[in-house]
């Protein structure tokens, strides 16, 4: 006698929420996932797991539970959004700019002093702001990079900025670096670690003694502070111009 229906396929477990407000898990499968990996964006408190493709989801989630003391402390770091507006400030290299807006002053940015000066249209001066923000940041962690790159003697193919989720910096084999162009918003010693640790990656791509001593090296001082500093302020510094 042919069996008309099959076995009934039990119902995924219901997804976990984390936080208050509540902030559901969001749950991906990708074929190149080789292990569990879970996130949580700093920007808006969004929670990840990154699962292979034929991974249990019952034991993942068992897995997500292991971790919920992590996922609420990265929740605390979320901060509001901040919205760049006339005559407020914003954070650069580690000081506090005056937005200075005034329909007398240029269209693009320009910095003077502890001010950056912006005129145009009010309505788009946090989308400008933000661009010379971004622009900045390019050049002058493209000009830090190449130059802690000629005291280790080697290459760099490519120097780019983003507003990745996770990572500060990144350095891919073919030679190109890339940074958050959050990273100056933080004061000069953050950065600047930062770029001598993507550096040091050209010589070592790993996390070696050996790369450690070149990265501090490159960097001319001890690397650690930097690094608890963006483990202290870091989330913050994802709020600006997110409104």
């Amino acid at each position: 006698m042919l069996r008309l229906f099959g076995r009934a396929q039990a119902a995924d477990p219901a997804l976990p929420t984390f936080g208050s407000p509540p902030r559901p898990l969001t749950v991906v499968r990708n074929a190149r996932a080789r292990s569990m990996k879970l996130s949580v964006d700093p920007r808006d408190g969004s929670v990840r797991l990154v699962l292979p493709t034929r991974a249990g989801l019952g034991h993942a989630l068992g897995w997500v539970e292991t971790k919920r003391g992590w996922i609420e402390r990265q929740l605390g770091k979320v901060t509001d959004g901040v919205p760049i507006v006339a005559g407020g400030s914003i954070p650069w290299r580690g000081a506090e700019l005056l937005v200075d807006w005034s329909a007398d002053h240029p269209r693009m940015p320009r910095l003077a002093g502890d001010r950056i000066l912006v005129g145009g249209s009010i309505d788009t001066l946090e989308l400008r702001v933000l661009r010379w923000i971004r622009t900045e940041a390019k050049r002058l962690l493209e000009e830090e990079t190449r130059a802690v790159a000629a005291r280790a003697g080697v290459s760099v193919a490519m120097v780019g900025v983003g507003d990745p989720r996770s990572r500060w910096g990144s350095c891919a084999s073919n030679g190109n670096i890339r940074y958050s162009w959050r990273l100056l918003l933080a004061p000069d010693f953050v950065w600047k670690a930062t770029v001598a640790h993507e550096v040091a990656h050209r010589v070592h791509m790993d996390h070696s003694r050996a790369f450690h001593a070149l990265a501090a090296s490159l960097f001319g001082a001890d690397p650690k502070p930097a690094r608890e500093w963006l483990r202290r302020h870091g989330a913050a510094l994802h709020g600006l111009g997110r409104s």
